[in-house]
């Protein structure tokens, strides 16, 4: 049998509904490959037994002989990052003191890619607490990037974009609160897509053992996929919103969407907050827009106006308060946030932003949720007059393997670790807007590198389509050589 581990979700779900191929073989093709290939990639954290997979897998084909109702992933067999409850595999958050943990329940969008008939088989690995753009920790070790395995996969749901960029799962659940989906999508050539906050449930994700659920904001789970079609099947199973009435989430409806595909209003820039990008990435992000220029489109060098740091500094604040209401009552917490971030990955602004947001009052929460409110309306307002806004995804594609907070040399220019990656993915996660990262073509060292799109909040079924009618543009996922 063709090996079909580099195919589409779309394509794979076709053949297993159409009988071509069973959901047995579909499986077994996948674990055969993972266990081949991950030793080298390491983007696995935990596997279920591969017999109890199988068990499963017959079920599914046994269902389609049946002639059952099926679901729209039926026998797709799946991963998901290590930060989302799914009943007997290990759930770590990134947490040293949590790696044995095994969960008893599944989170909220583990249980949607169940009931579309999904088959979750394995966990990805993440970063150290779920914080950093490259996926490292103690227990887990290090994942590498498929094209090039001296450099980082991005995180921190870095395992999560490697797996789908290495044939080892088709679709993949991540979360992104300052780039987390979109800098591994970015350096592994895929697409990932970061919701309009709040779209998608975060019930059992980065669940504290009986702790209740404290990251309520900016924290958004999204799906990766090799292109923008598979993110919208994904979409339609997690965002289904209707069907699972929960009372937290809208009921928004995906099928509602308009847009003139020969007449696009493009707002685009080449850098944000001045930050520098590297020279062959940027030459290639400018034949990207020459080409959708070339289609009529109307393009207008663009960006929203804010204060950087005042967003940057209230993001941190909200994020540092949501954190610390499972964190141990102990003096001295602020200041070992502080020093520690300051330390590891050498931003003061970050630092001083999650320690003043753990002794946060509850009053002066409600400010910085209120500031948030208010920026959100800057970027929808912006983002109001056009239909997308096209951005850099950081300042470089994916780099070697290196300590956290270490700075790098952009065009032959010293730029700081979080600079490089936060400009981009930071203030862009606080207003809550929908954002898509697709692949728009390689570097000469052969790493791929993609760009951001961005929409209006509540537009993401749009932005998605934008996001198909763009590929066409560029060579979309190029399997790596593993």
């Amino acid at each position: 049998m063709k090996n079909i581990v580099f195919e589409s979700a779309t394509e794979l779900i076709k053949k297993i509904k159409a009988k071509e191929i069973t959901v047995e073989e579909t499986v077994t093709a996948f674990l055969n490959h993972i266990e081949k290939f991950n030793p080298r990639i390491n983007a696995i954290s935990d596997l279920r037994e591969k017999e109890e997979i199988l068990n499963e897998a017959r079920d599914k084909d046994l269902d389609i002989e049946q002639g059952k109702s099926l679901g729209l992933l039926h026998g797709l067999p799946i991963t998901i990052k290590d930060s989302f409850l799914a009943e007997g595999l290990k759930n770590s958050n990134g947490d040293p003191f949590s790696r044995n943990f095994v969960a008893t329940e599944d989170a909220e969008l583990v249980k949607r890619l169940k009931d579309a008939g999904a088959i979750i088989i394995g966990k990805t690995n993440t970063a150290l607490y779920c914080i950093d753009w490259q996926s490292t920790n103690f227990w887990n070790g290090q994942t590498n990037n498929p094209y090039d395995i001296t450099r980082v996969a991005g995180g921190s749901s870095g395992g999560s974009a490697v797996a789908v960029a290495s044939g080892f799962s088709p679709l993949e659940l991540g979360a992104d609160a300052g780039g987390s989906i979109r800098v591994p999508a970015h350096f592994n050539g895929i697409c990932g897509l970061r919701p309009s906050e709040n779209f998608l449930s975060n019930r059992g994700h980065l669940k504290v053992k009986n702790k209740p659920q404290g990251r309520r904001h900016i924290i958004t789970p999204g799906p990766f996929a090799k292109n923008a079609t598979d993110l919208l099947l994904m979409m339609e199973v997690l965002g289904n919103n209707t069907k699972y009435e929960l009372a937290e989430l809208p009921p928004i409806n995906l099928n509602n969407s308009e847009w003139d595909k020969q007449s696009l209003k493009i707002a685009y820039s080449e850098t944000i907050n001045d930050t520098e990008v590297d020279a062959e990435y940027l030459e290639l992000f400018r034949n990207f827009i020459v080409k959708i220029k070339n289609e009529n489109h109307i393009l207008t060098i663009d960006h929203p106006k804010y204060n950087e740091e005042k967003a940057y500094l209230e993001c941190s604040k909200i994020i540092g308060f949501e954190i610390g209401i499972n964190n141990p009552k102990v003096p001295l917490l602020a200041s070992f946030m502080y020093t520690f971030i300051r330390l590891k990955y050498r931003d003061h602004l970050w630092a001083k932003g999650m320690a003043l947001g753990q002794r946060l009052t509850n009053i002066n929460y409600a400010k910085a949720i209120d500031y948030k409110d208010d920026f959100s309306k800057i970027y929808n307002s912006f983002l109001t007059t056009y239909d997308v806004w096209i951005t850099p995804v950081c300042s470089f594609e994916a780099y070697k393997h290196q300590n956290a907070g270490k700075p790098f040399t952009v065009n032959d220019k010293k730029i700081g670790y979080t600079k490089a990656i936060a400009s981009f993915n930071f203030t862009t996660a606080f207003s809550g807007h929908p954002i898509v990262v697709i692949p728009i073509g390689k570097k000469k060292n052969g790493m791929p590198v993609g760009i951001q799109i961005h929409s209006k909040k509540w537009t993401d079924k749009k932005l998605l389509e934008i996001a198909q009618h763009f590929e066409k543009f560029t060579n979309g996922f190029e399997k790596p050589i593993l």
